[in-house]
């Protein structure tokens, strides 16, 4: 059986890519000279009763692998989204966005998917589903007083009632993290709230949590579930989460040079 190296993703350039960027392989794309840009998407499927939501509220993200078929998978699903990043090229993410799945058509198709197999969502009315980067199995939330980005970082989806509804989705709690008000007084810190990305400098796990409120620090919701009745249909609810970050290219090399570098072309010449 053969075998792949892991994180093995090429950075393209742009003109290359012509389908979304592998969350698998950690593929990237130059967006700009110098800088790669990189999209990781990945779920996480609850199946469970109420009875039991107290023991569903923190969760890994699964990223799928790329091989379709299970009698043959090669690359098994990644049980966790990290964001890859060093001292000497960290990561800055800027954005987030997590959606409770919905089938495509809604009400499903006599082929596939045969009659929906995705559920709505049941919580505690005004709790949330958090997903961010996590602190020894804690989330990190979004402070009060913004002070490192972490709103850019964070997305989040708050019920209403007991259920979020399939289809249901949101972006980062800070949106696009873009300079847009500077106060008479010069630059303050709450100018600063929502307008800086989330630097980070080692590998960095996602996940989602259940919580009472952003700015929260623990995991302390009461838990997520779906109904017994979707329970019995053998349906699940997918939570949906996608990540993205900018980090700087590897240093200049040889190898982006070297075909270009005027060697003697000849016996006895030089090119010149």
């Amino acid at each position: 059986m053969a075998t792949y190296k892991s994180d093995a993703g090429a950075i393209l350039e742009p003109g290359n890519q012509i389908s979304r960027l592998s969350s698998f392989n950690h593929e990237g794309v130059k967006g700009w000279p110098g800088v790669e840009a990189f999209e990781l998407i990945g779920f996480h499927k609850l199946s469970n009763k109420s009875g039991s939501k107290a023991n569903h509220k923190s969760f890994n993200i699964t990223i799928p692998s790329p091989d379709r078929r299970p009698d043959d998978r090669v690359r098994n699903d990644r049980s966790s989204l990290v964001v890859n990043a060093s001292s000497d090229r960290p990561a800055y993410i800027y954005g987030a966005s997590i959606a409770i799945g919905q089938d495509i058509p809604a009400g499903g198709l006599p082929s596939f998917p045969a009659s929906p197999v995705t559920a709505d969502i049941g919580g505690t009315n005004t709790e949330l589903i958090l997903l961010g980067p996590d602190n020894g199995g804690a989330p990190l939330g979004v402070p009060s007083t913004q002070q490192n980005g972490l709103a850019a970082a964070t997305s989040t989806l708050t019920f209403s009632g007991t259920t979020i509804a399939q289809g249901t989705s949101n972006v980062s709690v800070g949106k696009l993290p873009f300079w847009t008000v500077v106060t008479g007084g010069g630059i303050t810190a709450a100018n600063a709230a929502n307008s800086m990305m989330y630097k980070v400098t080692a590998n960095t796990t996602f996940k989602i949590y259940n919580v009472n409120a952003v700015t929260d620090t623990s995991v302390n919701g009461d838990g997520l579930f779906i109904s017994d009745d979707d329970h019995t249909a053998g349906k699940a609810a997918y939570i949906l989460c996608r990540v993205n970050y900018l980090r700087p290219a590897a240093g200049v090399s040889f190898n982006d040079i070297q075909g270009f570098i005027d060697f003697a072309s000849q016996t006895g010449g030089n090119d010149e």
